[in-house]
């Protein structure tokens, strides 16, 4: 049995500022769009990391799942759950998909549920100096013997002191500190640390050039800069249809924007060829990438040398 990708959903409503309640409705398009059940899922994992008047306590995920019903009594039928933050930046969703693996490897959740995304303390849509898109995106995780799964996760972080990149000046807040917020973004350019931690992962499972330009492997690009999709697949000396980002329309949505490349690859049809996708996310402080196989090695493999003749054919 290996972790597959059941439903993926994102929503970026405009009637509300809420992450709380954009998650709970990515959440909730996420089950409906699966034939899985509310009552069925063991696990919600938070990766978002701006939100609602900058609570700490209780755990947003706790909030989440209050929203949505989650494992919320102990009942005949109802499977125990339990939910936890996990922040890690931009890459937090990918080291929530390692860590929600563990779980599921193991038998002790069936169904595993993560959210992402992020919003201004304040809950507006619009602030100035806030760089990110007010939105969340939720990717519904469990078992299946007829996926490939995902790989190792590779991380690449900077080196030495790193200064913040999110605080709450507090002289300057005065009474109004949970609704406040400072960003320093696009300090550093992200694509050398993207880029390194590509090449770590592409080497490591066996992916090479030619899987990316028959279209048996295709990168997810996350949005943190203007230009950067075009950008990294110059870099890695792939051909730009081999890398897929965000929907410009959407902006940078930070912690969400794996679902969000994923969600974009899935409606353009290019995960149909695909025997292996490469989750990137990235920020100017770490990056990381994930490989997803949607099918066994086994039939990728008969898949890939099918095409191979008909090619030659």
């Amino acid at each position: 049995m290996a972790t597959t990708i059941v439903a993926a959903a994102t929503n970026t409503d405009l009637d509300t500022g809420s992450y709380f309640e954009l998650a709970a409705r990515a959440a909730r398009s996420c089950l409906a769009d699966s034939d899985v059940s509310v009552d069925e899922v063991g696990m919600l994992i938070n990766a978002g990391v701006f939100r609602d008047d900058n609570i700490s306590e209780p755990a947003v995920s706790a909030l989440i799942q209050k929203r949505i019903g989650l494992g919320l009594e102990y009942q005949p039928g109802r499977v125990p759950a339990f939910s936890f933050d996990l922040m890690h930046g931009a890459t937090g969703l990918l080291h929530a998909i390692s860590t929600a693996e563990c779980f599921l490897a193991t038998g002790e959740v069936e169904y595993a549920l993560l959210v992402a995304g992020d919003t201004h303390p304040s809950t507006q849509r619009y602030v100035a100096g806030f760089p990110y898109t007010t939105g969340a995106a939720a990717l519904l995780l469990g078992s299946s013997p007829a996926a490939g799964g995902f790989g190792r996760l590779y991380t690449s972080e900077t080196t030495g002191k790193a200064d913040p990149s999110a605080w709450v000046a507090l002289g300057e807040a005065g009474a109004n500190g949970r609704s406040a917020m400072c960003v320093r973004h696009g300090a550093e350019d992200p694509i050398e640390l993207a880029a390194a931690v590509v090449r770590d992962c592409v080497t490591d499972e066996d992916i090479d050039g030619d899987d990316f330009a028959a279209g048996r492997a295709v990168l997810l690009a996350p949005a943190p800069a203007l230009g950067f999709r075009a950008r990294l697949a110059e870099t890695l000396g792939l051909r730009p249809e081999a890398v897929v980002g965000v929907d410009p329309a959407i902006g940078d949505p930070y912690s969400a924007a794996p679902v969000h490349a994923y969600v974009n690859a899935r409606e353009s049809g290019v995960l149909g060829t695909a025997d292996t996708v490469l989750f990137l996310a990235a920020d100017d402080a770490a990056a990381a990438c994930l490989a997803y196989r949607p099918q066994p090695a086994a039939v990728a493999t008969v898949s890939a040398i099918g095409a191979a003749r008909s090619e030659k054919h």
